[in-house]
This record gives structure tokens, C-alpha cells and sequence, in this order.
């Protein structure tokens, strides 16, 4: 079963605001600025304009998440050609646009553990929420890398107060209030609501 979870909308002003250090400006430029203070093993980069830079200035990330979009409009055909990796592995989830799914938080965590050196996860849908995830699951010491809308690129140096941070989210987000399935979405049916709540509760037990 496919599980999706809202966004609490207690939690959407906190997303407006950078989870790491802001650096103002485009991404090319920025990008060519930190680039030499990366460790490519480390780097992690959400969005397919932050992915398509890190790749143009020769930073090949370990993890990417790239949904062909970019501000809700579908991305050039030069930045598709840059971030659509053959030398990638690619892990196919969907994430409807303002939820997290847990087809993509699975795919993430099994990501994070793979020997892979370099994962592509392919959104259908929308990728934007993956920075939570995948703060909370990558190690210590990870540069989470992604953009800020109109405003420059975040880098987030991941830290055990970071990930505990993104863990309280997560938990705010995997609730039964907030879980959809497109399997199990009739409010009225009792058998159905506990077969979510089921699951529900094994996804957390995967994740946590």
C-alpha cells in the first residue's frame, strides 16, 4: 500500500525558511564558490536546477533527486540532457507535489544505504519536500544541497541537532491524520481506515 502524507499547515511557514546556510545569488556562481569545500561522497543535491549546476561545474553527487521541473514548469531541454544520468543509478518513485510519500522516503533510505556511489531518484510528481527525508536519513556530516526560490542555494551541513530537527518534523508529518492511500481513501469504511493504520504504522517502524 502506498501511503501520502499532507503537510500540516502548522509546518509551511517553516519550510519558507533556508534549513542550512543561505548563498544569495544564481547557482552557477555559487556552485563554483563552495565547490572546492565538497566532498563529492557527502554531497547530496535536491532539485533538478541544483543538480544540473553541480554537474556543469564537475561535482558529481552521491544522491539527486530531480523531478523534470523547476518552479512548477517543466525544466530545459539542456538541463534534462545533464540531469537524465545513464552513469546513475535510477530509482523511479512518485511524490505527489505538497506531500511526502512513502514510496520515496523508502527509496531514499534504501538510497542512502546502497554501496551505489551515485543514485538518481526520478520524482513523478514533485520533489521539493525530499530535503526533509533526507536530512533525517543521510550520515552526519553530508552537505544537503538545494534551492532557495528566488533567493540563491541553501547548503545544509548535516548535524546530529539538524537530523533530530528533521526527525520532529517527520514525526509532526507521519500521522494518520495527515496519510492518504489511493488504496484505502473511503473515511467511512472501518476496515479500510485500519488497514491504513497498519500500515501506517509498519512504514514508521521502517523508517525510524
Amino acid at each position: 500500500m502506498e501511503l501520502f502524507f499532507d503537510l500540516p499547515v502548522e509546518l509551511r511557514p517553516r519550510l519558507k525558511k533556508p534549513y542550512g546556510k543561505l548563498y544569495p545569488g544564481d547557482h552557477p556562481t555559487v556552485v563554483d564558490q563552495i565547490k572546492k569545500h565538497l566532498d563529492e561522497s557527502l554531497v547530496i543535491a535536491v532539485g533538478d536546477v541544483t543538480t544540473y549546476n553541480l554537474f556543469k561545474a564537475g561535482v558529481r553527487p552521491r544522491l539527486c533527486f530531480v523531478d523534470q521541473y523547476t518552479k512548477r514548469s517543466a525544466v530545459s531541454k539542456a538541463i534534462s540532457a545533464v540531469t537524465s544520468r545513464t552513469d546513475y543509478v535510477n530509482i523511479y518513485v512518485k511524490n505527489p507535489a505538497g506531500m511526502i510519500s512513502s514510496e520515496m522516503v523508502l527509496a531514499t533510505k534504501e538510497a542512502l544505504a546502497s554501496p551505489e556511489k551515485h543514485i538518481c531518484i526520478c520524482v513523478d510528481g514533485e520533489e521539493d519536500l525530499a530535503t526533509i527525508p533526507v536530512i533525517a536519513l543521510c550520515d552526519i556530516g553530508s552537505r544537503v544541497l538545494y534551492g532557495q526560490p528566488d533567493e540563491g542555494l541553501v547548503c545544509v551541513t548535516v548535524t546530529e541537532e539538524k537530523k533530530e530537527e528533521m526527525n520532529g518534523m517527520l514525526k509532526v508529518i507521519f500521522t494518520e491524520k495527515n496519510a492518504k492511500s489511493i488504496k484505502t481513501d473511503d473515511p467511512v469504511c472501518k476496515e479500510l481506515k485500519n488497514a491504513l493504520k497498519s500500515e501506517l504504522d509498519e512504514f514508521i517502524a521502517d523508517v525510524f
